[in-house]
């Protein structure tokens, strides 16, 4: 009789794998499992491989700052056109790459769905995080090159840069994650949405201040999200700059809503949309 209860009790317990802190470590494997799927499936085409992920971002960056800079030697801010122009692409891309990462995150694991230890939160995770990586280490790299090329007398703000990273970082996984399932739902959205990116850069204060603008469109400029994005990290590399209209709670705002949004689409319909 007692053999029969403890084969009872014994049957009647948790597996390790079901428990909380076992689901915790299959969701860092999986998402690390698809970090590594992602870096060998980048630019396999290329000798130098995922290296290629990197440098290729980096070269296009330096090309683009050096035909800047050759059109306009007089920065808004500061002495030195590179850092300007760099202080507000480096934080523009993050979020652009971010977001457009994520958005075709769900396409590019469809294959990989049908697996139950494979879920839709692991498949945008892991795109999220190694374009942060990514973007971050080219950000560190171009910046840290002017500087040094240059010999510019500069005291970033460390954590405003964090800040800035994070804004933009967050922006960019909550909109794309929206997008992840507007994308699925209509491609004529995805369509309309490529041709409304491509002025982004232009009203997001990459080649100008917000503050220099008259206020009747400064007013309507500030709702877009990206701009304190690119306002704080210009402010992390120019004590001077004002920057009073940046809203980290508002970029926050609209990331966290989205990001909702869409993580209750992509459970609802995610599926449905993929077997179609």
């Amino acid at each position: 009789m007692q053999h029969i209860t403890a084969d009872l009790d014994t049957s009647s317990r948790i597996p390790p794998a079901q428990h909380a802190g076992a689901r915790r470590f299959r969701t860092l494997r999986v998402v690390a499992a698809l970090i590594l799927r992602e870096t060998g499936s980048r630019e396999s085409t290329t000798s130098l491989g995922f290296l290629w992920t990197m440098i290729e971002p980096i070269a296009q960056s330096i090309l683009m700052t050096a035909i800047f800079s050759i059109m306009s030697r007089n920065p808004p801010l500061g002495t030195n056109f590179m850092l300007f122009y760099l202080t507000g692409m480096c934080s523009f891309h993050m979020y652009t790459s971010v977001q457009g990462r994520v958005a075709g995150a769900i396409r590019f694991s469809r294959s990989l769905l049908g697996f139950p230890s494979v879920t839709v939160l692991d498949a945008i995770l892991a795109r999220f995080l190694l374009n942060v990586f990514i973007h971050t280490i080219e950000f560190a790299v171009l910046v840290s090159g002017v500087i040094w090329y240059y010999q510019l007398r500069v005291v970033p703000d460390f954590l405003a840069i964090m800040l800035s990273i994070s804004m933009g970082a967050s922006l960019g996984l909550g909109v794309g994650c929206l997008n992840a399932v507007l994308f699925l739902a209509s491609p004529i959205y995805e369509s309309v949405w490529s041709i409304l990116m491509r002025p982004l850069m232009i009203v997001s204060g990459v080649f100008f201040l917000v503050n220099n603008l008259p206020s009747s469109i400064s007013a309507y400029l500030v709702w877009n999200p990206v701009v304190h994005v690119t306002g704080m990290m210009r402010h992390a590399f120019y004590p001077t700059y004002d920057a009073g209209f940046v809203s980290p709670a508002y970029v926050f705002l609209v990331a966290g809503i989205t990001f909702v949004l869409g993580l209750i689409g992509l459970h609802r319909f995610v599926f449905d949309a993929l077997d179609r």
